[in-house]
């Protein structure tokens, strides 16, 4: 494992604002190295001082904006269904103010709320049968 020195200011205010989220969210070194995670976050299994990218497939970071989003210094997003999971995420790498080395990266899922174009195939037809949609039927 991999230790980046963050001030424990750093960490407090990390925790301050993201232990409450519902979703896992990272503070992440610009090497991928987990620096902290929230309490969702801990509760996935996210270990602080590995690095994210190692977590999963190679496949699986192949969306990464990491290296945009602190090249521009401003916040990226994506939008889009995720295979693996089965969802759809709502994905978010920010870097910190201040800072060319460390960003957040989080995602909500929102398969819930996604519009069908998000998915591969209708969800609708396929796991809430034909009263939900509008074949007909």
């Amino acid at each position: 494992m991999h230790h980046i020195a963050v001030s424990e200011e750093t960490h407090r205010n990390f925790h301050l604002f993201w232990d409450n989220f519902p979703f896992p969210v990272m503070l992440v070194h610009k090497d991928r190295t987990i620096v902290d995670r929230n309490k969702a976050g801990e509760a996935v299994g996210y270990i602080v001082g590995t690095r994210c990218v190692d977590m999963g497939s190679k496949e699986d970071h192949k969306g990464c904006l990491a290296n945009q989003a602190l090249k521009e210094h401003t916040a990226k997003r994506v939008v889009g269904y995720i295979p693996q999971a089965k969802a759809v995420f709502d994905s978010y790498w920010v870097p910190l103010a201040g800072s060319d080395e460390l960003y957040l990266h989080f995602f909500t899922d929102i398969t819930e709320h996604a519009a069908g174009r998000l998915f591969p195939t209708a969800p609708e037809t396929e796991e809430r049968g034909c009263s939900a949609c509008t074949c007909g039927e």
